[in-house]
């Protein structure tokens, strides 16, 4: 009978029935293998081999022990021997390749407890321990944080093998991670000190074999060590070419069935990638709490991980709900775990350390490799990483949102775009024809094997200068470019291609009055996230007179373009202009039919924050109530876009001097945000940074400190320092801890949030005026009034350029100049700021 191939449907069925196998008594595994054969000759056949390997060794797995190492530790002749310079004083335990056992030094030199580790005397030969010395020789230089080291080693008068390991107290990995609820982070971190210690013994051509919890303990202080490395393989170039053949065939047999790699049950030659296998089903088994195919039958893959989570392995993983959890590991984390579990070595990761830093992508926001290396999802995983960040550089109502809103938006003219693209049928084919060669060209021979989407753009952005004699076609084309520049946070690259889209569109004359019209708008928003409002305003102004003059396609084109108008006046300061035109979209949004409540929510936000502006806080409460409702009405109670909303209903119903419902609201929105997203979510951050401000505005700066000092643990975690929140929270701390009186420690934290700033924004950014007048304000607290004015001026004036007049920024700003004077007994001054003031409030 011809065999049949052995693809991965039959390797992952052939480990599973040898596992079963192992498992039954003689009777029952003679009519398991009688109903084997029936069913599947071929696979019967194989298992048989597989069987009677396991049966002639007797030592490559986990099998029953013999009698040089009896079961009852009461009559184990070892305990009270000395090998070597050791006493062994208990056991420790048994397995199929022997015996460990704790020891101690009897040599009076010194007292160390060491783990002494005998092999089974029948399984050596003389090659063997010819082996053996050599690879003690090698494993004696693995010195490594998280591998258990090699101490010693040799063989006893009566023919036993034994090595002398350092003695870990601690608990196999997944025990340790179950029994203290560990999170899926802290999991994925511990797990990449395993990979750490792996490729360490990988480049000192050392192969495990045996990778297990068992074999990986954690100790008191949460740090991972790696045991049984004296049983592991030498790789093939750590060896003399007559001893090659043997060690790699020898290293076949030490193997745990559950964790064991397909080549390692076939008895094949094995490398690094059958570590990598082994890793892969640890890290299953820390998210699931179960091996791949622990429950299945002849699957050819296992499930995926966030389908194999229960309801019962919720509690040990510290989630509230199956929805997160599957959630939390849906995606990424599938993929990295199955890219690992490859039946064929080569579709693995190449090495512990690619696996390790596909998991630190995962865990830094980034794209990870195991991901179809398309443009959406990297470019998703970039918006998602710095989604905060674009928007805080970009506008002061959406930044309070949270992004939500030109998220929703953009998302929706692009789509109408493209159903106007579908309708005009040529040109579509043409804007596919020319994303199809744009995508294709991101190939390792054109760009090596780790293509970024910034490369396939530049590269795109040059070729379509190929279509100027098309002037629609490129505007589409730089239109498309643009705006995945934008959700990159390339700006100016952004701004560059919106810019080459209106010549495009002004090339073609009246025909193109709509469309220019459109690539103003978005012009506009590139000046607009680089903060260059009075730029965005007068490009705004252009494409309203084009709108006028052609029209809109629809309700949602204008609807978009009223909120872009009335976001630009607020940032330039002119709220009362803002306040009639986000009115105009609101009410058009609440005429379209059916009813987009997710919309809905957006509008009735970005008009509640103006009329709080304009001091109507009340009516901007119950605005921001409606919101609430619209945004559960659309995602239900508790939902990332729902929070995006509390977030400004309380900086709202702050400044309506409601400061127990703002507290419980800003309480709440962490509470939702933490459970959706995690502790290190840069959204549950923003949150937590706002209620830092409030307790600040309090006095309560002891509390203001901790939520500050929150915010700032996740520096150089989800968040860079180019984060604006970085520097905002810095503000916080700082003015906090002014305000304990800590004031060498408040000065540090300011000017680093001041040079922060002028790190990451251009000379004038408001925000660095901004830091500018806080670091004033705390001169002033040190009575040093002269350096204090002088900041404070410049502040005021750049804030005034940048923001408007009326902006509460200036207001801020223009309070700090006259409890300045105050503080210094200069009352004209303090008399001159207040009468500003008060013209600036009544708009005159």
């Amino acid at each position: 009978m011809a065999n049949v191939p052995l693809t991965p449907e039959r390797l992952a069925r052939m480990q599973e029935c040898f596992e079963r196998a192992l498992e039954l008594e003689d009777s029952a595994l003679a009519a398991y293998l009688r109903d084997l054969q029936t069913e599947d000759a071929d696979l019967a056949m194989r298992l048989r081999g597989l069987l009677d390997a396991h049966a002639q060794t007797g030592s490559g797995f986990e099998s029953p022990v013999s009698l040089e190492f009896p079961e009852d530790e009461g009559v184990d002749s070892w305990i009270g021997r000395t090998v070597g310079v050791y006493e062994i004083t208990r056991r420790i335990g048994v397995g199929g390749m022997g015996a460990v056992y704790a020891a101690a030094r009897n040599d009076d030199q010194f007292r160390k407890r060491v783990a002494i580790k005998l092999l089974r005397a029948q399984t050596v030969s003389e090659s063997a321990v010819r082996r053996f010395r050599r690879e003690r020789q090698i494993l004696a230089t693995l010195e490594h944080p998280h591998i258990a080291a090699l101490l010693d080693g040799g063989v006893t008068g009566d023919g036993h093998p034994f090595f002398a390991m350092e003695y870990v107290e601690g608990e196999p990995l997944t025990t340790y991670c179950d029994t203290r609820a560990l999170s899926i982070t802290e999991r994925l971190e511990l797990f990449r000190q395993v990979c750490s210690a792996v490729q360490f013994a990988h480049q000192s051509l050392v192969v495990h074999r045996d990778l297990k919890p068992a074999n990986i303990l954690v100790n008191a202080d949460g740090q991972v060590k790696l045991l049984d490395f004296g049983i592991a393989s030498l790789l093939p170039s750590a060896l003399d070419g007559a001893e090659e053949e043997t060690l790699t065939r020898a290293g076949a047999r030490a193997l745990t069935p559950g964790y064991a790699s397909p080549e390692q049950l076939l008895g094949l030659p094995i490398g690094t990638r059958s570590d990598v296998y082994s890793l892969g089903v640890v890290l299953y088994e820390l998210l699931c709490g179960k091996r791949p195919f622990q429950s299945r039958s002849g699957d050819a893959v296992p499930a995926r991980p966030s389908g194999a989570i229960t309801a019962e392995r919720l509690t040990q993983l510290s989630e509230r709900s199956s929805d997160r959890a599957r959630m939390r590991v849906a995606g990424d984390l599938d993929a990295i775990v199955l890219k690992a579990l490859r039946t064929e070595p080569e579709r693995r990761y190449g090495s512990a350390e690619e696996l390790s830093a596909d998991i630190n992508n995962h865990l830094t926001g980034r794209p990870v490799s195991a991901r179809p290396d398309s443009m959406g999802y990297r470019v998703g995983k970039f918006v998602r990483r710095r989604r905060a960040e674009s928007v805080a550089v970009a506008l002061t109502l959406v930044s309070i949102v949270g992004g939500s809103v030109v998220a929703i938006r953009q998302e929706r003219a692009a789509n109408r775009e493209r159903v106007r693209a579908e309708a005009e049928g040529k040109r579509a084919a043409e804007v596919t024809a020319f994303l199809t060669t744009m995508l294709g060209a991101a190939n390792p021979g054109a760009f090596g094997r780790d293509v970024k989407v910034r490369e396939v753009l530049d590269s795109a952005s040059i070729s379509a200068n190929a279509l100027a004699r098309q002037p629609a076609l490129e505007s589409e084309i730089r239109m498309i470019i643009g705006g995945t520049y934008l959700a990159l946070g390339e700006f100016p690259l952004a701004e560059a291609q919106y810019r080459l889209a209106v010549h495009a569109q002004q090339r073609r004359g009246s025909a193109g009055g709509r469309g220019e019209a459109l690539a103003l708008s978005q012009l506009s928003m590139a000046k607009e996230f680089q903060g260059q409002f009075a730029a965005a305003d007068t490009l705004l102004r252009a494409a309203d007179t084009l709108f006028t003059r052609h029209g809109f396609v629809d309700d949602e084109q204008r609807i978009s373009h009223l909120d872009a108008r009335a976001r630009i006046l607020s940032s330039i300061g002119d709220t009362k202009g803002a306040e009639p035109i986000f009115i105009e979209a609101l009410a058009l949004q609440r005429r379209q039919v059916p009813a987009n409540d997710s919309s809905i929510a957006a509008s009735y936000t970005n008009l509640a924050v103006v009329q709080s502006d304009l001091g109507n806080n009340r009516s901007a409460e119950t605005l921001m109530v409606a919101a609430v409702a619209a945004a559960r009405r659309a995602y239900g109670t508790s939902h990332p876009h729902v929070a995006a909303i509390l977030s400004p209903l309380a900086s709202i119903q702050e400044r309506a001097g409601l400061p127990a419902r703002a507290e419980s609201t800003y309480r709440e929105t962490i509470a939702m945000r933490r459970a959706l997203l995690g502790d290190d979510h840069p959204d549950l951050a923003w949150t937590m940074h706002n209620f830092a401000d409030f307790l600040m505005t309090k006095e309560r700066y002891a509390e203001s400190v901790a939520w500050s000092r929150q915010v700032l643990a996740m520096r150089g975690k989800s968040m860079k320092d180019e984060h604006p929140l970085i520097p905002a929270s810095m503000s916080v701390l700082g003015r906090s801890l002014d305000g304990l009186d800590s004031l060498d420690a408040g000065e540090r934290w300011l000017r680093e949030s001041l040079a922060i700033r002028k790190s990451v924004y251009p000379p004038g950014h408001f925000l660095i005026a901004s830091s500018e007048g806080q670091v004033g304000a705390h001169l002033a607290l040190r009575g040093r009034y002269a350096s204090a004015e002088s900041m404070l001026l410049k502040s005021e004036q750049q804030l005034v350029a940048a923001r408007g007049d009326g902006a509460p920024i200036v207001v801020d700003a223009r309070t700090r100049l006259v409890k300045l004077y105050q503080r210094w007994g200069k009352p004209d001054s303090v008399r001159v700021w207040q009468e500003r003031m008060a013209r600036s409030a009544k708009g005159s």
